[in-house]
């Protein structure tokens, strides 16, 4: 087999400089790059200008490929005198989250990069004066009466030892004034209202409860609180992150909790007097409106199953095995000629004249023994079948990216369409997309999936880390109608 110098070389820049956030993915953790942006009004904060423990939330994004992974910024104008902006991250000790990133402001010329390990829920942020320069004009922090905080980063995370089986949850309830009117009217201060319950997993199901006046021991004043509730019925630990908001009160809040038995987890909205206070915006056009994101996660072992079945290798090739493969302390045979016939890179590494030509064997630092294994399976028709989780299967085809094993791309992006989920849609659209790997028939599986999510109303994963142009294109092809012909 010929291979052009051009192209060799070419291919060998391409691995030492790749061009994918992706691609920079190691076994042992899960990476994610993240971009988003919040506005702010200046009027808003201008309410929290003489408050000093007065803050704003954004909207929570979460990761699309760590799960539970939450994150917003929070912008406080008034902390002993002086302005901040912050980043929140659910980090734990069982979970650390390494972050680095930027925030920044660019009407204002202000960028401030950040290198932390998030090991609890926390924010961590950067002041950037004293209240008042955050409102002085001459600063130029906004623009037409709003401030655009943007922050870009990457995310890293430990993959976790057991795999998490998750779902995403997602509603709006919208609940009458008067009906939160007639229950406080009641004898009792115990008066609830429950959403619609919803199915989660096998059984288990989950809903929303609002306390418009809860009396709490030592608090003076009547509160609403509102709770998540969730139903195990078998399951034995439901893990929710999630998070609460009400657009016309600018109240964002979001928590996470682990469910070892069925009950409700849940925070305080506002005191009962703010909730039908007019100026507060918590009642609007005789409605509250509470909308509900996140995810629930359960640890289970779900595979995507691969079997061996077509061979690459002829018949002649049942002698001995020519060229070793190290990985670690491993090693693994494989015929020099098989490499040749499926890798184009490989073939122009063993024409040059390389050292791994010479001696007949060539060092595996980049991916795991487990998935370099499996790749020479597959390419000698091995009999049995391989497990994968999700993420190894990517790791995979990322292997065969980097060496051209076209057939082990076609393989496993044949088993990622067949296993596109509410959950991994979004991750599975930004791995196959023009800007990353380019698979394009899963890329235009992934679309037709989220415009069927779209049309059905069934929630996903992370859906705000979409190309906006993307969502665009779904919005409008939500609208179309299939017509097949029928002869």
């Amino acid at each position: 087999m010929f291979i052009s110098l051009t192209f060799f070389i070419a291919t060998i820049l391409k691995q030492l400089w790749p061009d994918s956030d992706y691609e920079t993915s190691s076994y042992n953790e899960i990476i994610c790059p993240f971009e988003a942006e919040w506005k702010f009004h200046k009027a808003d904060l201008m309410h929290l200008k003489d408050c000093k423990r007065g803050y704003l939330n954004g909207k929570c994004f979460y990761s699309p490929n760590i799960p539970g992974l939450q994150y917003h910024i929070q912008i406080i104008p008034n902390r002993n005198g002086l302005s901040h902006f912050c980043l929140y991250v659910n980090g734990s000790n069982e979970r650390k989250i390494k972050a680095e990133f930027s925030i920044s402001v660019e009407a204002a010329d202000f960028f401030v990069d950040f290198d932390y390990i998030y090991e609890t829920n926390t924010v961590l942020g950067t002041c950037f004066g004293e209240t008042p320069d955050l409102f002085d004009a001459k600063n130029k922090f906004f623009v037409n009466g709003e401030v655009t905080i943007k922050v870009k980063g990457i995310f890293k995370a430990p993959r976790p030892l057991i795999p998490k089986l998750s779902t995403p949850i997602s509603f709006q309830w919208k609940i009458r004034e008067a009906d939160l009117k007639e229950i406080i009217n009641e004898e009792s201060y115990k008066g609830r209202l429950c959403s619609m319950r919803i199915n989660a997993f096998h059984n288990a199901k989950y809903y929303l409860i609002i306390n418009p006046s809860k009396i709490r021991q030592g608090v003076n004043e009547a509160q609403t609180w509102l709770y998540l509730f969730v139903e195990m019925d078998d399951e034995t630990k439901i893990e929710a992150t999630i998070d609460f908001f009400i657009d016309s009160a600018l109240l964002y809040c979001c928590f996470k909790h682990v469910f070892e038995k069925s009950g409700g987890w849940g925070t305080c909205l506002c005191s009962t007097a703010d909730l039908f206070d007019p100026s507060k915006g918590f009642i609007n056009d005789g409605y509250l409106t509470v909308n509900l994101n996140g995810i629930l996660m359960k640890q289970k072992k779900q595979f995507i199953k691969i079997n061996y079945k077509r061979s690459l290798a002829p018949k002649s090739f049942n002698g001995d095995k020519d060229f070793l493969i190290i990985v670690d302390d491993n090693e693994v045979l494989v015929h020099k000629q098989l490499l040749i016939n499926v890798s184009p890179v490989l073939a122009g590494m063993f024409e040059s004249g390389m050292k791994e030509s010479i001696e007949g064997k060539m060092v595996i630092v980049d991916f795991p023994f487990k998935i370099v294994e499996a790749a020479i399976k597959l390419l000698n028709g091995d009999r049995g079948t391989c497990k994968f989780v999700l993420e190894d299967l990517l790791i995979l085809y990322k292997f065969s990216d980097k060496y051209h094993f076209q057939f082990i791309m076609d393989l496993v992006e044949y088993n990622l369409i067949k296993h596109i989920s509410p959950t991994n849609v979004v991750q599975l659209t930004q791995f196959s997309s023009p800007d990353s790997f380019n698979i394009k028939k899963l890329h235009q599986s992934c679309i037709k999936f989220l415009i069927k999510c779209f049309k059905e109303e069934i929630p996903i994963n992370a859906p705000e880390s979409l190309d906006k142009d993307l969502v665009f294109n779904i919005f409008t092809n939500g609208f179309h109608s299939t017509i097949t012909n029928k002869l």
